[in-house]
């Protein structure tokens, strides 16, 4: 099926390859192994060691193939250096790169192989997870790791997701959550309030409560991402960019606010091709530009006396919709589409947050006289006595 040759090259050498016969088609694997086949050393019999384990290795793989069976061998593989190289695999997602770190502090530094992550490994996970973050996260968490699973399962490495084993029942359910969100008033305060902290921690946050970026996408922002168009009969800012989140382009229009900021960055520096260089997240496995930005927001709100547990850079996002809610009388479709939403009910999630917006819709109802019929009625009486 499989056989090892070789190919004579120069310098008195030979390259290994593999001569492959599966399924009546012919192919062959260059090793980009090469040995010396006069006065070999050490090192060449090693290196046609190597070889000959590769061969054993590619067999072993295409046995597991024609038979339909179970790869016993990669199931003792560790699971956590899986999941790793798994999400190395996806578009930049900060929840499966937080997903692996909660995995990492459960198993801590021992080995867990593929076919010890089992349906009560799974229980015992969540267990864990909920004692440090809220149930949703925790749900988000073991999702990612559903998914990992399946992709297990699609190349024969396990027979069936543990996941599934687990009854409807006694899965964790979302919760409703209120989301935090800034009024155009508390912008006000925070943009009035002094506090030390970096001048562009300050301008990258008002530029998510102006435009609705997410953390990673405004880390990644590049003023190649701004475009100058026509529109109305002048020259306005539109941006241009991909979704770091849902990997989809998007285009829109920007607030005044938004262009303000952006002019202000020009004046201080136009050279580097990121808009906000000094929160670029540079290591992106360990995010320790994220944690000082963190630290940073939450040290501005206590300034300004707001709870400092509101302050995430994500309540930016939440800023922009509920305040484009309020100020656009509720158009859920224009607003979705501005904040890239795939489907409208994610942005109805933002309706719950400002009780302004019920409070101007059920105003808009006009009266009725709810007495029109009795006043009627007692015309009528007065008719008949007389």
């Amino acid at each position: 099926m499989i056989a090892l040759r070789e190919k004579k090259i120069a310098g008195g050498k030979v390259s290994l390859y593999l001569d492959i016969y599966y399924n009546q088609e012919r192919r062959y694997e260059f090793l980009n192994i090469h040995v010396r086949t006069e006065r070999p050393l050490a090192e060449d019999k090693n290196k046609r060691q190597l070889a000959e384990e590769i061969r054993i290795q590619r067999e072993h793989e295409l046995i597991v193939e024609n038979h339909n069976l179970l790869d016993k061998q990669k199931q003792q593989a560790d699971f956590i250096a899986f999941f790793d190289a798994y999400i190395e695999s996806k578009t930049a997602n900060h929840n499966l790169s937080t997903t692996l770190c909660h995995l990492n502090r459960f198993v801590g530094k021992q080995r867990l192989p593929i076919i010890q992550v089992t349906t009560q490994w799974l229980k015992d996970f969540e267990a864990f997870l909920l004692k440090s973050v809220s149930v949703n996260s925790a749900l988000t968490y073991l999702k990612n790791i559903n998914g990992a699973l399946n992709y297990l399962v699609s190349k024969r490495i396990i027979a069936r997701n543990p996941w599934h084993a687990i009854p409807s029942y006694e899965r964790l359910k979302k919760r409703d959550t209120k989301r935090t969100a800034w009024t155009i008033d508390e912008l006000q305060i925070l943009a009035s309030t002094s506090c030390r902290i970096k001048e562009q921690i300050k301008q990258a946050y008002f530029f998510a409560c102006f435009t609705g970026l997410r953390w990673s996408d405004v880390n990644n922002l590049q003023w190649s991402n701004i475009v100058e168009r026509y529109f109305n009969g002048k020259q306005e800012s539109f941006i241009h960019f991909e979704q770091q989140k849902t990997a989809s382009m998007e285009y829109f229009p920007l607030s005044d606010q938004a262009i303000d900021i952006l002019q202000e960055r020009k004046r201080q520096e136009d050279k580097n091709p990121y808009i906000f260089p000094h929160v670029k997240e540079t290591d992106t496995k360990n995010k320790p530009v994220q944690s000082r930005v963190s630290y940073a927001l939450k040290k501005w709100a206590k300034a300004a006396g707001f709870d400092h547990n509101r302050m995430r850079f994500h309540t930016g996002r939440h800023s922009y919709a509920t305040n484009l809610l309020e100020h656009t009388n509720g158009d859920l479709y224009t607003v979705s589409q501005l904040l890239g939403h795939k489907s409208i009910q994610t942005t109805l999630l933002y309706t719950q947050v400002r009780d302004k917006i019920k409070y101007t819709a059920v105003k808009t109802l006009p009266r009725i006289d709810m007495n029109a019929n009795s006043n009627s009625l007692s015309g009528e009486a007065e008719n008949t006595r007389s």
